[in-house]
């Protein structure tokens, strides 16, 4: 008995010391992980260092909230790169995470699974943020013109389309999506991502080359509730001696929204709809030459709608679009510069179908968006 006393406590002993080796690393959870994914290996290369630069240029002095700041950057001609700015006193250094093989498509929802994946995991928080940064097209397919992206493009000619990029999204939630990109404030795209996002800030029209003044609004995205109404803002203000058009976009507004719509055009025949004269409406796209696909959205609703029936609709667009703000005209550079005036102005762009547009028509009925509101 009292060797087997002798092995019991011995058995005891290592258990415990097994125990204290055993014990997990717990990864401490910042406040808000904030994403920036630059899928830039086309002609906007050349503006990714500036925007970089920008944000360090707004980093020191700031206060972060135990947050983190994460860049992706695909550039022309070189390994696409995962980086941390990390604020070292007046200065910011960057981290480099990891480099990925050169010849790997960013704009690919494969990609960008991939890239949110090795973010959350490395970089647990409690809120995320996430800016996409590219070309852009709202929702218009990639594949039906070779100049429309829907979002992103690289040198392989691949693009996502708002399918993909929902689907990139769908496992995580962000406080906000901020879409560096022309046309992406399209009322197709928000709801698409509503259950993605809390809030969507983006232009209806194009955006300069210069994008987003991210200097000014660092602290904006790092607050313990992001202060998206002032990054639009930062937006308007920088550019409201020359060219611009923003908004932001409350999603969980975007369903009583869909039912205002609905009342306005479900069971609309193909000849009704195709009979609103386009010539009166805000043009908000110059990309398909002289047939036009994008428009306010409210100067479309106002066609169609009673009444009764503009007045809930514009009800619901107010607590929808929390800020909107643009010039008089937008710049398109379709046409080797076009200048547009902005007459009418919802903050969101919407499609409306055309007889000229059979392809388009017949791709707009696979979006959420129009099953939720026409059929």
């Amino acid at each position: 008995m009292k060797g087997v006393g002798h092995w019991f406590w011995v058995i005891v002993l290592l258990l415990l010391c097994a125990c204290e080796k055993e014990e997990p690393q717990v990864t401490p959870v910042a406040g808000r992980t904030v994403l920036v994914y630059f899928a830039a290996d086309n002609n906007l290369s050349s503006s990714v260092e500036g925007d970089i630069a920008a944000m360090e240029e707004g980093l020191p002095g700031m206060d972060m909230c135990d947050g983190n700041l994460l860049i992706y950057a695909d550039r022309k001609g070189q390994s696409p790169q995962l980086l941390r700015l990390v604020q070292e006193g007046d200065s910011v250094r960057r981290e480099v995470i990891e480099e990925y093989v050169i010849d790997h498509a960013s704009a690919t929802a494969e990609r960008l699974r991939q890239v949110l994946r090795q973010v959350t995991e490395a970089y647990p928080s409690d809120q995320y943020g996430l800016v996409l940064w590219s070309h852009g097209t709202a929702w218009l397919p990639f594949d039906y013109k070779n100049y429309l992206r829907s979002f992103g493009t690289d040198t392989g000619n691949h693009a996502m389309r708002v399918d993909d990029l929902t689907a990139a999204l769908s496992d995580y939630h962000f406080d906000f999506l901020l879409f560096d990109a022309c046309y992406m404030a399209s009322l197709e795209v928000a709801y698409a991502l509503r259950h993605c996002i809390d809030y969507l800030i983006a232009s209806p029209t194009e955006v300069l080359a210069d994008g987003f003044p991210y200097q000014f609004f660092m602290q904006d995205m790092f607050m313990p509730e992001a202060n998206v109404v002032d990054m639009a803002k930062q937006f308007y203000t920088y550019y409201q001696s020359s060219y611009g058009t923003i908004s932001v976009t409350k999603t969980a507004e975007l369903g009583d929204l869909a039912t205002a719509c609905r009342a306005i055009f479900q069971g609309k025949r193909e000849e009704e709809l195709f009979a609103v004269p386009v010539q009166e409406l805000q043009i908000m796209e110059y990309l398909t030459g002289n047939v036009h696909a994008l428009y306010d959205c409210a100067d479309y609703v106002r066609q169609l709608a009673t009444d009764a029936q503009y007045a809930e609709f514009q009800s619901c667009l107010e607590r929808a679009v929390i800020y909107k703000a643009t010039t008089p005209k937008s710049a398109y550079a379709y046409a080797f510069g076009t200048y547009l005036p902005i007459n009418r102005f919802s903050g969101l762009s919407i499609y409306v179908p055309q007889a000229e547009l059979a392809d388009l028509n017949s791709w707009y009925q696979q979006l959420d968006w129009y099953q939720a509101v026409y059929q």
